[in-house]
């Protein structure tokens, strides 16, 4: 039996906000939408106004619905228009131009915007600036903070999808044509690779079994390829169809992202070396799921002697000629490296009678020079650099390496400069962490602040409404204590028997004879 005074269970579910369905489940009432019903200063406009029709919401996509209808409307006296997903807001301060907020860079989080207090064009991350829309008008000062930022992550997912809609619409091929991708006229941009216009491609139409895989653009030229290695072997003999290294116009990793997603989509390959930083480790291959396969030891067939044509590799690089194998690891017997550029085996064995002073290619540069040169980091591929012409790079201690400073940012917790594009997103903060334990810092540190500890549950919750106490038995001191609960869990407990009501109070013991709380009768006594 359940000790409590409340007049039925109806008022128990009411007073833990519990809905019970058709078929007998039961369920919380969303918190967002119990936050805009409580909204004071929404009851107080329904009463002046006479208009309850904003509190009758029931269901979160009627309040998404409703809540974005209002804003726009409350903000039509604002001098710029916002065009957002077939969607026009106002502001005073904000516009977007023929863009209409996508980004030239191929960032999908964030929105590019002209910022009328000076003129320049920016780009602020989705969810941010629409909060700052919804807060330049009155009717969005008024939503509680749980609804506006269920507005503002809603948005930053629909963007990150429309974005990716919005691309050029590119054409997935998948073929023997080694030499167009490696063909500078037909690639658009630059690739940063070293294999363009060397005539290396021939090596995987006859020494291994592989496919070309690329994209092309509304134009028909390529702005993303790969090697698709057919037949790789695993320790256990499985075999996996992988995606080699991905190259991309100007180094572009949301179009290597586009081209292994259409590969995925079409079903061409099983796994693919990692987008992005790591990309040049041989053992950074993922399961089309994102799962890491670096603990898997993979090699491929490959018919090749010393003499024979060699294109540059990124992954199978340890031969073994005997076996006729290269492996993308090199604990086992291997004969030869085929990370070269030479375009065979042994094409730096060739004598060189040329007492001219040795040369280096810089490739970020694109010249020649006398210096030492430094293995950098640029847009996810490692290339060289003048040693002595490093201003374009920044030493990255977590990288181990040079990278590119455009490609970096600094971590809004420690200060630190990361590569942005593996930043750790908060959709509660709205702001990107070099590392996840700088982002778990900054939330808590949010939390402890804004939001409400419950003992009990060692957790925060954004709401006080979802917080209560419960009363628990120190056998120590013979007396009850106060801990601090999660309404939910206290209403599972009481369903449980696990903890009782009396008197409005919470108790995780009772007198089980009595079935009241062991001082009452202490205090029935003293009074």
């Amino acid at each position: 039996m359940l000790y409590y005074q409340f007049d039925n269970y109806l008022e128990f579910q009411a007073y833990f906000g519990i809905v019970e369905h058709g078929n007998g489940e039961k369920s919380r009432k969303n918190k967002i939408l119990l936050a805009y019903l409580k909204n004071k200063d929404l009851l107080h406009q329904a009463r002046i106004t006479n208009d309850y029709s904003l509190l009758h919401i029931s269901s979160m996509s009627q309040l998404k619905e409703v809540m974005t209808q209002r804003i726009i409307k409350s903000g039509q006296d604002k001098k710029y228009p916002v065009q957002l997903i077939n969607t026009t807001y106002h502001s005073d301060t904000y516009e977007t131009d023929n863009m209409e907020g996508l980004c030239e860079d191929g960032d999908n989080k964030s929105v590019r915007y002209i910022n009328h207090n000076n003129g320049k064009v920016y780009k602020m991350k989705a969810g941010k600036l629409l909060r700052a829309l919804i807060l330049e008008t009155e009717f969005g000062r008024t939503l509680p903070e749980q609804v506006l930022g269920y507005l503002c992550e809603e948005f930053t997912q629909e963007w990150q999808t429309y974005c990716m809609g919005a691309m050029p619409k590119n054409q997935l091929t998948v073929s023997q044509e080694f030499k167009k991708i490696y063909s500078s006229g037909c690639c658009e941009g630059d690739f940063h690779s070293c294999m363009v216009d060397q005539d290396l491609d021939s090596f995987y139409a006859v020494s291994v079994d592989a496919s070309a895989a690329y994209l092309t653009n509304e134009e028909g030229r390529i702005i993303a390829r790969c090697i698709i290695y057919n037949k790789c072997y695993d320790e256990d003999g499985k075999v996996w169809r992988l995606a080699e290294r991905q190259y991309s116009s100007d180094c572009n990793d949301v179009l290597k992202r586009a081209l292994i997603d259409s590969l995925i989509r079409e079903g061409h390959i099983d796994g693919y070396k990692k987008v992005g930083a790591g990309c040049c480790d041989a053992s950074e291959f993922v399961d089309i799921e994102g799962k890491s396969l670096s603990d898997k030891r993979f090699y491929i067939d490959c018919n090749l002697e010393t003499y024979d044509t060699l294109s540059y590799q990124d992954s199978f690089k340890w031969y073994d000629i005997d076996q006729r194998r290269a492996y993308n690891h090199s604990e086992l017997l291997y004969h030869y490296c085929l990370d070269t550029t030479e375009g065979s085996i042994d094409g730096d064995e060739e004598d060189d009678d040329d007492d001219e002073e040795e040369m280096n290619y810089d490739q970020y540069h694109n010249c020649s020079t006398p210096n030492g040169l430094v293995n950098v980091l640029m847009g996810g591929h490692i290339i060289t650099c003048d040693e002595e012409r490093l201003e374009d790079f920044t030493w990255i201690e977590s990288e181990q390496r040079f990278v590119y400073n455009d490609d970096l940012r600094d971590c809004e917790e420690c200060g630190e400069a990361y590569i942005s594009e593996h930043g750790f997103y908060s959709t509660l903060l709205d702001e990107e962490f070099c590392c996840e334990k700088c982002r778990e810092k900054a939330e808590n540190a949010y939390k402890e602040e804004n939001w409400y500890w419950s003992e009990y549950d060692h957790q925060y919750f954004e709401d006080e409404d979802e917080i209560t106490e419960l009363y628990r038995w120190n056998k120590g001191i013979k007396d009850y204590e106060a801990f601090t609960i999660s309404k939910k869990t206290l209403a599972t407990l009481v369903e449980r028997k696990e903890a009782f009501i009396y008197e409005g109070d919470f108790y995780d013991t009772i007198n089980k004879r009595t079935g009241k709380p062991f001082f009452y009768y202490r205090k029935k006594m003293a009074a």
